[in-house]
């Protein structure tokens, strides 16, 4: 049996979403802009995997003991990943008002294995009494239009959002890269 990547409970963002950061020392956040399409993409200031976003966060957050369910679910699980080398690029149009200007935005994510995601997702959904799609899971390395990625809860969605695969983002990895070991 391999070792177990158990990771200290990270807590609920302000934005009710549950994040797993990457230490930079795992995984270095890229540091130069990018662009692809004749977009400008920035790159992201810390990496991290999204584990519950804003569309799910509120409900699981609706109790005390919700809450605690779902922290010790997280504590009991493996949190290793290894990243899979595909490169998306996500395109989406923001719909004017309610927050959004009408624009383009857009990231490109990295694909990851996380065995860890579709048991965290079946505790969630027993928690719920309901079923829950699991979100792909992938680390978002640049954006455009704005500085937060693109929602990304189910494949469904990632298949709809995807513009195209990336081939290679210059400079980011050496010809004999390898992915950083799963902490």
């Amino acid at each position: 049996m391999g070792t177990q990547h158990h990771v200290p409970w990270p807590g609920w963002t302000a934005q009710k979403t549950l994040i797993l950061p990457i230490p930079p020392e795992v995984w270095p956040a890229p540091v130069e802009t990018l662009m692809v399409d004749g977009l400008t993409f920035v790159p992201v200031r810390e990496l991290h995997v999204t584990l519950v976003g804003r569309w799910l966060g509120p409900a699981l957050q609706s109790d005390p003991v919700r809450r605690q369910a779902v922290r010790d679910a997280f504590m009991r699980l493996d949190w290793g990943f290894t990243p899979t080398g595909e490169l998306l690029r996500l395109e989406k149009q923001e719909l004017p008002g309610g927050g959004g200007h009408g624009r383009v935005i857009g990231s490109i994510i990295e694909r990851i294995e996380m065995p860890a995601m579709a048991e965290f997702y079946d505790d969630l959904a027993v928690l719920l009494g309901r079923g829950l799609s699991i979100p792909p899971p992938h680390v978002t390395l640049y954006t455009t239009g704005r500085s937060q990625g693109i929602a990304v809860p189910d494949i469904a969605t990632l298949q709809r959002l995807t513009a195209h695969e990336v081939h290679e983002i210059p400079g980011s990895k050496p010809p004999d890269w390898h992915p950083p070991p799963p902490f």
